[in-house]
């Protein structure tokens, strides 16, 4: 059975992706309280969470030397709030390699069909991953 907050934090994504591709802003208080709660309950997970967001910010740096596209504080804290949700180095492995292939093929996907110039979110595609890590057990 999924626990609850792993619903509230699905909750929370897809508010976020609705606010991120309509309005292209996300409140820094709705993540940084998401991280809160979820540390507070999930304080065991606490390396996962670090070892995402060292995760995020080189995918940030890279994503802004190679592509030249920005990769926003609220996408780095919302791996941190997916890294507090693993429950083991398997999972981790496989968030990680989930975003890989969903940002490869979500960027390739919005350039080809809706900008070449146009700011892409991202969180739309970290609701993917996530959602693909509770279809696949890594979350807890």
């Amino acid at each position: 059975m999924i626990d609850w907050l792993i619903f509230v934090v699905l909750g929370v994504l897809v508010l976020a992706s609705f606010l991120d591709l309509k309005y292209k802003a996300v409140p820094s208080v709705l993540l940084t309280g998401m991280i809160f709660a979820v540390l507070l309950l999930r304080p065991d997970n606490l390396l996962f969470g670090i070892i995402a967001f060292v995760f995020a910010i080189m995918i940030r740096d890279l994503i802004s030397d190679v592509a030249g596209m920005e990769f926003g504080v609220a996408d780095i804290k919302i791996l941190v709030i997916m890294g507090l949700l693993l429950t083991n180095f398997a999972s981790l492995m496989i968030m990680i390699i989930m975003f890989l292939i969903f940002q490869f093929a979500y960027t390739v996907v919005w350039r080809w069909k809706v900008s070449k110039t146009e700011e892409m979110p991202f969180i739309p595609c970290l609701l993917a991953v996530y959602v693909a890590l509770i279809l696949v057990g890594g979350v807890a």
